[in-house]
């Protein structure tokens, strides 16, 4: 998988030592300024906290608008598994409304696409050619349905079939988009980034006119905000990071497919 898009092509701790740095580099840049200006002349340390809570609010509002937006497409994204194996196994078990040759060919293919799509997250190499393979079931079985119609096949029963079918293909084009296409555009990462940095710039500037503050305390501060941000990038990855959509139902739901084409072929003479 690729995406234009330079920020998601960085690993999870590259993104992470990154926002680190931002944050380190911003506040001692800060300090350094304000221990400048506070040699310069008298400032109000008054003001100077004002701004800096102006600009702390600006930030926790954008941290909280994309982890929010992470969150609900990192839900998204499981209720989406859940539909699609619903969608899949229905339309196995509505192959017995076809001919028998027919139901025998769908519930091959379908017993096929549960396996393709028992995708490990943590393993996408095969990933295209899993995409591909998908569509290709997709074409195979459309075409039992279009050779069934011009049959003029029980139009109840293939419609039954045919309904559970379009779910099965448009879940796969919604996981596809939803799990792999749609993230954190950059110009609000970009934002993000300069919020943050000139928040960390505003506290380490009234510590250094203050000519207070600590190492433990610039560290804690860097590492408390790159952690958040860290933790909205790995909700924006589907297959990268610590956090990813548990495959257990589509693996379970590929195991009973196969021991149940396993029974049937073992039963035939």
């Amino acid at each position: 998988m690729s995406f234009t898009d330079p920020l998601n092509q960085l690993s999870l701790p590259v993104f992470g030592g990154l926002s680190v740095l931002l944050v380190l580099i911003s506040m001692l840049v800060g300090n350094w300024f304000g221990r400048f200006s506070a040699r310069k002349g008298q400032l109000s340390d008054a003001s100077i906290g004002s701004a800096v809570a102006a600009i702390l609010g600006l930030l926790a509002f954008l941290l909280a608008f994309t982890f929010n937006s992470t969150a609900e497409r990192f839900l998204q994204r499981k209720a989406l598994l859940l539909d699609e194996v619903n969608a899949i196994s229905t339309t196995y078990l509505r192959s017995d409304l076809l001919p028998q040759q027919q139901e025998r060919t769908a519930r091959t293919l379908l017993a096929e696409y549960a396996a393709t799509r028992d995708i490990d997250p943590k393993d996408t190499r095969d990933f295209p050619q899993r995409m591909e393979r998908s569509e290709a079931i997709h074409d195979e079985l459309w075409r039992i349905v279009a050779e069934l119609n011009d049959q003029q096949y029980d139009a109840v029963r293939l419609g039954r079939f045919m309904e559970s079918l379009n779910d099965v293909i448009d879940y796969n084009t919604s996981r596809l988009h939803v799990g792999t296409r749609y993230r954190i555009p950059g110009p609000i990462w970009g934002a993000l980034a300069l919020v943050t940095a000139m928040a960390m710039f505003g506290i380490g500037f009234q510590l250094g006119v203050g000519r207070r503050g600590s190492l433990q305390i610039t560290l804690v501060l860097a590492f408390s905000f790159s952690v958040v941000i860290l933790l909205i990038a790995d909700l924006d990855r589907a297959a990268q990071g610590w956090l990813t959509v548990d495959q257990a139902p589509m693996s379970e739901l590929n195991q009973r497919l196969q021991q149940t084409e396993s029974v049937y072929k073992q039963g035939l003479p």
